[in-house]
This record gives C-alpha cells, structure tokens and sequence, in this order.
C-alpha cells in the first residue's frame, strides 16, 4: 500500500493581500479564489498496520507522515492513512498542514499489488483557515517510498 503523501505540491496563481504568505490566492467577483500549488515531500514516517488475517488483506492499513517543501522551502506538514478495501484497492485519506489552513483530501485507488501508484488524481474535500471552503483536486505525478511530487487546484 502506497500512500498520496509522499508526493509533492508547486506554483501559485497569486495576488497581493496582508497575508505574511507571498503566494495568495486570486479573486473573481463572486468572491470565490483560484489557487495551483506545486510541493515535494519527503516521508518523516510510514507505518504498517496488519489488520485481520496475517499478511496482506482487507482492513490492513498504511500511516504516512511527510514535510512539504515548496520550491525547496518547508511549506508544511502532511499526514494520511490507507486502508486495503479489496485485494488491490485502498482508500486513503490525508491532510495537508500549510501555513494559511490545511487541506484535506481522499481518494479510492486500485494498483497491481505492490506497485507504487502514480499520475493520478486525489479528490480535496474541504480544509480550514484560507482553505475553509476549498473544493478541487490534486494531480499526483510520482511517489516514492521517500517522497513525491504533485499539483493542487484549488477553488476556495
């Protein structure tokens, strides 16, 4: 089982506003915000639940927890859990600890057993502080056991 969270975020549309944050979210006139992030992580930890049956199964679970970096500077933190739903399915969920709120998200993913799952998307299912009402998506380009890469779009 392989998590999102060894993955990375970049690249923000931005405009200026009283957040010490340089990358700030730009507005419409329906007061709704776009943003595109881009991060890399690298993995501060992963663990291995083997629940039920020994060995690889239903309920078994992955923790994952990461430090996120944007253009190579500490952006955050992230943490997630993957549960094994079918013999080659988990559903994941994680959030993302950023400066101005965080961001969760989830998603369903089936790979070949053992296989890293990669280019993909993730589903943003809400978050807090800047990110209150955040709805989008993450594009998942590469995972690694040590780290990642992907792009969040976001809509606030």
């Amino acid at each position: 089982m392989v998590a999102v969270t060894t993955v990375s975020l970049a690249a923000v549309a931005s405009s200026a506003s009283a957040s010490k944050d340089p990358y700030t979210l730009d507005g419409d006139e329906n007061g709704k915000r776009a943003e595109v992030i881009s991060l890399t992580s690298t993995s501060t930890g992963t663990s291995m639940v083997d629940n039920g049956t020994r060995g690889p199964g239903i309920g078994d679970q992955i923790i994952i927890t990461a430090n996120l970096f944007r253009n190579g500077v500490s952006y955050g933190t992230e943490g997630a859990v993957c549960t094994r739903v079918a013999a080659r399915t988990t559903h994941c969920t994680g959030t993302f600890s950023l400066p101005r709120g965080q961001v969760t998200w989830q998603h369903l993913h089936t790979v070949p057993t053992g296989a890293p799952p990669s280019d993909f998307e993730v589903a943003v299912t809400g978050g807090t502080g800047a990110y209150a009402t955040a709805r989008g998506y993450a594009h998942i380009a590469s995972i690694s056991e040590s780290g990642g890469a992907f792009t969040l779009y976001l809509v606030c």
